[in-house]
């Protein structure tokens, strides 16, 4: 018994010495830094408004005009944004005032960066990324139904600037490419994105919190195996954000 015993007495020692030690070093940090102290934010969430020009681009004759999946919706977006991980969504129906489309998009993005050039005022990033999206398109009047589940990767560059400590911006753009599918296929064919994104940045301006600004352009391609449905989209993308905890 006199082991356990004494085991269970070293980690009570241990861990209150430990413990001491810390709350030591957390009184000292806050008194030595209380004026100084920042809150760090890790995600944000940005809302935002869109158009969009959705337009078929296969060999099918018969497919054109009103007998297509064309549509020109307007659209809102939601994303949640941390480091390392994105979640959006962008749609809209009749609700939005959109007449007789609906055009959905969900989509998780994975991602690094490493720096080509790293000081405070000034940085060169290049970003490496993958997505899996869900893109949805169906119009009154046409039987047909766009359904795809894409999955891509790609790289860019992004030049990221910062005048102030208040104030800071980056421009960035990224070529993508992977394969699309179908409900109920696997492999259905291939997608190819392009990506811009110019960001003005406000540190700390809504209580403590920063603001974004921000406008995105989306290009995507998809060429599916049949032509039915090789469709292209483009996507301009007006949004606002906020730092959250």
């Amino acid at each position: 018994m006199t082991c356990p015993r004494l085991l269970y007495q070293s980690l009570i020692l241990i861990v209150f010495v430990f413990g001491l030690n810390l709350d030591l070093k957390a009184q000292m940090f806050s008194v030595e830094n209380q004026e100084k102290e920042r809150r760090v934010f890790n995600s944000s969430v940005h809302i935002g408004y869109s158009d969009v020009n959705f337009e078929y681009e296969g060999k099918n004759l018969a497919i054109t005009g009103d007998q297509s999946l064309e549509m020109t919706p307007s659209l809102l977006h939601v994303l949640y944004n941390t480091p390392g991980v994105s979640i959006h969504l962008l749609g809209g129906n009749t609700i939005i005032g959109n007449e007789n489309e609906s055009l959905v998009r969900l989509g998780v993005e994975l991602g690094s960066q490493f720096y080509l050039l790293r000081k405070k005022r000034l940085q060169f990033i290049v970003p490496y990324r993958v997505e899996t999206a869900i893109t949805a398109a169906t119009k009154e009047g046409y039987g047909q139904r766009f359904y795809q589940t894409a999955f891509s990767g790609g790289f860019g560059g992004i030049i990221a600037m910062k005048p102030t400590d208040f104030f800071s911006m980056s421009t960035e753009a990224t070529k993508w490419y992977g394969f699309s599918n179908s409900a109920g296929n696997f492999f259905g064919g291939n997608t190819d994105q392009f990506k811009t994104k110019t960001t003005v940045y406000l540190n700390r301006l809504l209580k403590g919190r920063g603001v974004y600004f921000s406008y995105e352009t989306l290009f995507q391609n998809f060429n599916i195996s049949g032509t039915d449905f090789d469709y292209k989209s483009k996507v301009d993308l007006f949004s606002i954000g906020i730092d959250i905890q």
